[in-house]
């Protein structure tokens, strides 16, 4: 019986344990010297900021990213790379095809070198609805 029940909580653990493991880290914004918890539509001026560890030590020149979990129409499209510090600065613009509706979603960001998937990571994005339209 005792076999039992330690397997059963075995089991469960490992379950707790894989599920945080695949989730995405939580990565804050900058734009260069202030930090926000979230991406905000309409710009270009912002960056993500991944810390250099979670892409293996390096910053690797192919480096990519994809954005999902995001109402269509709504995308981020990396510009360039910079590193400062033990941190990488993934300098984006946020833009949407309807700024009619507000968005307030996560996204889940796949960061890819050579045909991999890196890190993931996840940042809110958020805009307000524009009335001149």
């Amino acid at each position: 019986m005792n076999k039992t029940i330690l397997s059963a909580i075995l089991g469960l653990s490992l379950t707790v344990s894989s599920a945080f493991a695949a989730s995405p880290m939580q990565v804050t914004a900058t734009d260069g010297n202030l930090s926000y918890t979230a991406l905000y539509t309409e710009s270009s001026w912002m960056a993500i900021a991944v810390p250099v560890a979670d892409l293996g030590g390096t910053v690797p020149s192919d480096l990519t990213l994809s954005a999902g979990d995001l109402d269509a129409g709504t995308t981020i499209t990396l510009d360039g790379v910079t590193r400062q510090g033990d941190l990488v600065l993934l300098h984006v613009t946020v833009s949407r095809a309807d700024t009619g509706r507000a968005i307030n979603q996560t996204a889940t960001i796949a960061l890819n070198s050579g045909g991999q998937t890196l890190t993931t990571v996840s940042i809110p994005v958020l805009g307000a609805a524009s009335a001149d339209e």
